[in-house]
């Protein structure tokens, strides 16, 4: 079942990254404005955020499987629907449409992967955001293989519809025990109320500024300002997520050796230390190195605290991974068009201070936040009954 959780996270963040690298061909085909095109980025966004939560939280009250089966086949027909749609208003419809109902996917997956596994929690998530990383980085491979055979810009799309029905198979092909009906149930108020799902909440909020907001313009601020060519400034994005897929895939290793919050302290100070001459030196090599060791850094922020604030409702992993889930895509709505805009006026390299000061603020929080060192920021797993498949 991990695995099955993992594939998921897999296909959505690789539809997520399909749009990017496709950006380019979309425009000439439907002969839209740079506006127009952003309005794409804002309708995925927002139609994540609604689905993703809204999926997590129902699938602690709803059939999981018949929930998990219908969001993967809602994507399959929206990516091969988009495929063949030729005007920008259906475009637009769609992208919203298939990232409502199919983003669940990723949140569905996890909250079943929590309560089968919980006292591997911080594990197993690491791993799941590993391969969303490793998504990340086919969906541009995937656009260039497509567009050196000489095929549209529609084609990825329909070929990762093909991934969605793969899924689906498998998905028919594994047992997924049901939740107990015999669980103490909290409303969304109740969790939201508890201090350590708050206070992940807006860290996981705050967070996407570190990574989405630098990842999202590192090509331009390359291209545009360090005046290097397309290919290699599009590369860098490419570094940059080499560096989060090593830092989450040595999670579990680290965490044979450290406590999580020791790990998350290290993280985000190997982060503070790069950004802060990323920004400062001229040297494009030593940048182009620096955001590798960046996003190893960064990279086990996000698993490490939607562990520690989903832990505290073992009984409702789906309302918890909701609400996580949530704070996450409002953090994409919010933190690349905010950086976007101070660049706009100062410059990307000026604006990326906004995310050195993110990290020292993550750091401090981690550090210091509520007691310090006191269990009330320990990470470390509590006594969980594991649920066998």
């Amino acid at each position: 079942m991990p695995f099955l959780s993992f594939a998921s996270n897999f296909l959505w963040v690789m539809v997520i990254g399909l749009l990017g690298p496709s950006l380019p061909a979309i425009l000439t085909g439907l002969g839209i404005s740079y506006a127009q095109a952003g309005f794409f980025f804002t309708l995925l966004s927002l139609g994540s955020l609604i689905g993703s939560s809204l999926g997590a939280i129902g699938s602690d009250y709803l059939p999981r499987r018949i929930l998990f089966a219908g969001c993967i086949v809602m994507l399959a027909i929206g990516l091969s629907v988009l495929g063949f749609t030729r005007t920008y208003a259906m475009v637009a419809l769609l992208i919203f449409l298939l990232s409502l109902l199919g983003s669940p996917i990723g949140a569905i997956g996890q909250s079943i992967m929590l309560d089968m596994f919980p006292e591997k929690r911080e594990k197993y998530l690491s791993l799941q955001t590993f391969f969303g990383a490793i998504g990340s980085l086919c969906a541009p491979i995937v656009v260039s293989v497509n567009y050196t055979a000489s095929l549209s810009w529609r084609w990825p799309f329909v070929e990762t519809a093909v991934l969605a029905l793969v899924l689906f198979v498998a998905l028919m092909a594994v047992r997924i025990p049901p939740l107990s009906g015999t669980r103490e149930r909290r409303g969304i108020l109740d969790i939201l109320r508890n201090r350590r799902v708050a206070s992940c909440a807006i860290l996981i909020f705050l967070s996407v500024a570190a990574d989405l907001g630098f990842s999202y313009w590192l090509a331009e601020y390359f291209k545009t300002e360090l005046h290097v060519d397309l290919r290699l400034s599009s590369s860098v994005v490419g570094i940059y997520l080499v560096g989060i897929c090593a830092g989450r895939l040595l999670v579990p290793v680290f965490l044979k050796r450290m406590h999580p919050r020791t790990n998350l302290i290290l993280g985000l100070s190997t982060a503070f230390a790069c950004i802060v001459p990323f920004i400062l030196v001229p040297w494009v090599p030593v940048k182009a190195a620096l955001c590798a060791v960046y996003g190893f850094g960064i990279g086990p922020v996000f698993p490490l605290l939607m562990a520690r604030g989903s832990r505290e409702f073992p009984s409702q992993p789906g309302s918890v991974t909701g609400v996580l889930f949530g704070c996450l895509s409002l953090g994409g709505m919010v933190f690349p068009l905010l950086i976007g805009s101070i660049a706009a006026k100062v410059g990307i390299a000026r604006s990326y201070s906004v995310c050195a000061a993110v990290v020292c603020g993550l750091l401090l929080a981690v550090a210091f936040g509520e007691g310090g060192g006191s269990p009330g920021l320990r990470l470390t797993a509590r006594p969980a009954r594991r649920r066998h498949a």
